[in-house]
């Protein structure tokens, strides 16, 4: 007796790669934008801060923590284009040596594919003076703040020689999103000085062999990520390379992360070699929420909170 034939059973489709849902694909780029941001904000205020530094000044210039230089700014801001700023970000510039170097927007770099930068103050060549003070004071001469409405726009606004000024905006859809990422500083941040005298327990060592460091203090509001929400922090940096982008050498660069709001210290890092040319850019991108950090107090998880 023949045995019936068995039906013929089609091959199985092969299963194409699933695709990543859009959704994170944007939540990737909006992080990368907010992230930008910040960078572009240090970038571009330090170089538009001798446009905004007054002949002459320097001598008897005002030195401001944070809270002093974020008053003066919060007025600036306040009643620019209607009004409704929140403030998402604060910067204290320390230069060792008068920096006098004008506005380049090419700083912007890929940036300007998401945003666009519109100036607001007149452009000048005039100069940023040097700091002589105590880096671990949590001080400095010149201070950049950005600032966001319900527009999703994004002001920048420098604090030099006890004034504050409007001096751009930027625009766009996808950095308005992207800033949109960033919370604002909230109210009960801690001051500059606070959070250098936090961190100078594992500053000192350098600040002691480079007394005349130049220095960025950045303060962040918290940043929503794909996995929570990052604290509102202090990135504390000193650098032996001056912050002009074309500085040739190389140099040191020490930097500090503290918890915003309860002062903890959260890790810290010395890096050396580093091209002075781009000191700047490293400078700028080791301040940014999402920068790595390392040292004893760096050992367990980041702190999240909820998204």
């Amino acid at each position: 007796m023949s045995t019936p034939a068995s039906p013929s059973v089609p091959p199985p489709t092969p299963s194409s790669p699933t695709a990543p849902p859009a959704a994170k694909r944007r939540t990737g780029l909006y992080l990368a934008v907010a992230v930008a941001v910040i960078v572009v904000v240090l970038l571009v205020a330090f170089a538009a801060l001798p446009a905004l530094t007054p002949s002459g000044s320097g001598k008897g210039a005002p030195v401001l923590t944070y809270r002093g230089a974020v008053s003066i700014a919060n007025g600036s801001a306040g009643g620019y284009a209607g009004g409704g700023w929140t403030l998402l970000f604060a910067a204290g510039l320390v230069s060792a040596t008068n920096e006098t170097f004008a506005l380049n927007q090419a700083l912007l770099g890929n940036l300007s594919a998401y945003c666009t930068y519109t100036p607001v103050a007149s452009e000048h060549n005039l100069t940023v003076p040097a700091f002589v003070g105590n880096r671990s004071s949590g001080q400095a001469p010149a201070w950049a703040f950005a600032y966001r409405n319900d527009t999703d726009a994004v002001a920048l606004v420098t604090v030099v020689d006890g004034q504050g000024t409007v001096f751009a905006t930027l625009t766009g859809l996808e950095c308005g999103i992207g800033a949109a990422f960033l919370n604002p500083v909230p109210a009960g941040a801690i001051d500059s000085s606070a959070a250098a005298a936090a961190a100078f327990p594992e500053a000192a060592g350098f600040l002691a062999a480079h007394p005349n460091a130049s220095a960025e203090l950045g303060l962040f509001g918290p940043l929503r990520t794909e996995n929570g929400t990052l604290p509102a922090e202090w990135s504390l940096l000193y650098t032996t390379c001056t912050l002009n982008p074309s500085a040739g050498g190389s140099g040191d660069l020490f930097n500090a992360t503290v918890n915003a709001l309860t002062g903890h210290l959260l890790g810290w890092k010395l890096t050396t070699g580093i091209p002075c040319r781009t000191s700047m850019t490293a400078v700028s991108g080791a301040s940014s929420p999402l920068a790595p950090l390392s040292g004893p107090a760096a050992a367990g998880p980041r702190e999240l909170g909820a998204s």
